[in-house]
Order: C-alpha cells, then structure tokens, then sequence
C-alpha cells in the first residue's frame, strides 16, 4: 500500500512539473498581440502606447496634450522569447520648403523679400518670419508677402531666417547680409502646434526580450531596461 501511494505522489508531482513547464512555455507560443499597451497610465498629460493589430501591423506614438512626438508604424513578430519590431511602413511626412533668387547691388542695405504659400499656393496670411541673431521680424500680409531690411555686411556674414505659423512645419534659411533675396516659401501643414512634424522612426528594427506574455499585460527586457506594458481601452 505505501508502494503505491509514493508512485501516486511520484505521478501527482510529475503531472504538476508537465503543467508548470507547459504554462512556461505557452506562455510565449501566442503569435499575436491585440489591443492597446501602454506603459503609462491612462487620462494623463503624456501618453506612450502601442497599437497592436491582428494582422501582424503595429503604431506607436508618444506624445503629451498637444499631439505627437514620435511616432511609427510597421510589423511585429513573436520569436521565442523576442518581441521584434519592424518600422517599415512608418508614412514620412514633408517638410516645408523655399526656393530663392538672390541679387546684388551697390546699396548699404539689403532687401529680403517673402512670398509665402501652403502646399495648395494659397497666400499664407500671418506667418512669422524673424532673424537670429540680429533680431529683426515682420509677419506676411493677406497676400502672403513680406519684407525685411537689414545692413549690408561683408561677404559670407551669416543669419539665420526662422520662418514659422501655428500647425506648420517651420523652416529655418540660412543667407549672407552682402546680398539680396526673393524668397519663395512654402510651408506643409504639421499636425501639432510644434515647430515640425512628429519625430518619425523608419527603417529600423527594434528588438526586446519577451519576459512575460499575459493577457492583459507585456513585460520586456530592453538593453538591460525592463519595460512593464499594461493593456489599456483605446
């Protein structure tokens, strides 16, 4: 009788070793994340999450009450015991741009012309437009000109343009005070107040190590860093 209830014992704790290493091992045999996994805690100024899909697809953003910083979309995949992901179909925006004509005279000043338009060559009416570091600034007009003047200097004395809206991408112009300038710019709509677009990561693999694979949250280890995300509503 005691032989068999220690083979009853040895097959009980046998049973429990079968169901611990397979649960360890399930653990990390889902191929799919689905849902929304964030590292902070929701209904706060700052956000940081990502978005997994069913498909294989991803996005990430992180950013604070007036839009995105950074972010990027592409595929991820379970490998064992790695979460990669592959930043390949982030959507790069443009940025905004000019084209100048340049001139020179006999005067003691010079004259640095705008014309500004959006993407559509609507006239851009109040845009900013100042310089750095001898501060000088106007704004556009309903036609979308403007004009400053400044002291001729000797050749290659540099200043900085800043050209900038609220929800466009600024630019920033580089031009030598020995000549004068027509400026043609055109500036691309941002989807933050910011001074550009998002920061967009493209072309770039991440790779982390899955700790822990539940239901309702990821724990990865990245460069040494661990990294706890909790599934959260979108």
């Amino acid at each position: 009788m005691e032989t068999i209830n220690l083979k009853g014992q040895n097959v009980i704790k046998y049973l429990l070793y079968i169901v611990i290493v397979f649960s360890s091992n399930c653990m990390f045999c889902q191929k799919q994340i689905v849902g929304r996994y964030s590292s902070l805690m929701p209904n706060q100024e700052y956000y940081n999450y990502f978005d997994f899909n069913a498909n294989g697809t991803f996005e990430y953003h992180s950013g604070a009450s007036l839009g995105d910083d950074e972010f990027g979309k592409g595929h991820y995949e379970i490998d064992k015991d790695s979460l990669i992901l592959n930043y390949d179909l982030t959507e790069v925006q443009y940025d905004s741009y000019y084209k100048s004509q340049r001139y020179f005279n006999s005067k003691d000043s010079i004259k640095i012309i705008f014309n500004a338009y959006n993407f559509d060559n609507t006239p851009i009416h109040k845009l900013q437009i100042y310089s750095y570091p001898n501060y000088n600034s106007t704004i556009t007009d309903f036609d979308g000109k403007a004009m400053l003047s400044f002291k001729k200097e000797k050749l290659n004395t540099k200043i900085e343009i800043h050209i900038e809206g609220e929800f466009l991408v600024k630019q920033v112009i580089c031009i030598d005070l020995s000549a004068n300038y027509i400026f043609n710019v055109y500036m691309n709509s941002s989807v933050i107040i910011g001074f550009g677009h998002p920061r967009a990561i493209k072309d770039e693999i991440k790779k982390y190590g899955l700790l822990e694979f539940r239901d309702n949250s990821l724990k990865l280890n990245h460069n040494g860093k661990i990294i706890e995300l909790v599934k959260q509503s979108k």
